[in-house]
């Protein structure tokens, strides 16, 4: 009997030597909800950036979505029903901010960060890899609950945004899409091939970025989309009057491609 082809994210892991084991997601490590109130029918994976947590962002998102993008759903005649879920990065020692111990998806041995830096940007690639186990694992949790693979979206700020596009490019099933706010996409090398795999055909990306951004220069956003695009994906790229955080405009913009690329998928 033949084996079955290795998923994504190990093939990524063996192509550049990691030994990490994926992150697992205990219960403590994540915050979830639903709104409105009801059997949900699309989900939202959210990761925080550098040195936070959910908490914060459980906020915005319960905002922004809940006015905006899910009363677009109920009007285009779709349940606006969603389950959001929100994992916490593992605690580790990070180079750039003199070793200490915080929240981080990996390590990064220098901030600001921009196009000039790249391919891996002086981060921890094997410790990006790991880190999707953890966020995989929020998607077969949503995934269980019944709701279909191609009704979630990945999305993230900052180190955030980075694993939201790792992830989803290494999901072993369609998503509905991914939201990148601020972030950076490495593995450059490696994202034609992942894009060409069926489960990334025609995916739908989301990229909005601070266009005053001193931390993770705007230049990444430009690096970044132009990779994708050459990889055959196509984003919706936008720069805000900001510098590294987001607006509410940003916010809304987000839900409503939110909402559209569900509704598309009833």
């Amino acid at each position: 009997m033949d084996e079955s082809p290795p998923l994504p994210a190990t093939s990524l892991a063996q192509a550049i030597g990691s030994k990490h084991e994926p992150l697992t997601l205990p219960k403590d490590c994540y915050t979830s909800f639903v709104l409105p109130k009801g059997k949900p029918t699309c989900g939202l994976v959210w990761m925080h950036g550098l040195g936070d947590d959910e908490s914060g962002w459980a906020d915005a998102l319960e905002e922004s979505f809940d006015l905006k993008g899910l009363k677009a759903l109920d009007a285009s005649g779709t349940s606006g029903s969603c389950r959001f879920m929100l994992p916490r990065a593992p605690r580790r020692r990070v180079t750039c901010n003199g070793g200490a111990t915080m929240p981080s998806w990996f390590d990064f041995l220098k901030l600001p960060l921009s196009a000039t830096d790249a391919d891996n940007y002086g981060c921890s690639l094997e410790e990006a890899i790991a880190s999707c186990g953890r966020v995989h694992a929020a998607i077969d949790m949503l995934v269980s609950e019944g709701i279909p693979a191609e009704r979630i979206m990945v999305g993230g700020f900052s180190q955030g945004g980075a694993m939201a596009m790792l992830s989803t490019l290494t999901y072993p099933q369609r998503l509905a899409g991914v939201i990148v706010f601020s972030g950076i996409c490495f593995f450059g090398e490696h994202v034609a091939k992942l894009a060409a795999s069926p489960q990334c055909h025609d995916l739908k990306v989301f990229w909005g970025h601070g266009s005053k951004d001193t931390i993770l220069h705007p230049s990444l956003q430009d690096f970044g989309v132009d990779i994708l695009k050459r990889a055959g994906i196509a984003a919706v790229a936008k720069k805000y009057e900001v510098d590294h955080g987001n607006t509410q405009q940003e916010m809304d913009d987000a839900a409503a491609f939110f909402a559209s690329a569900i509704a598309a998928k009833v």
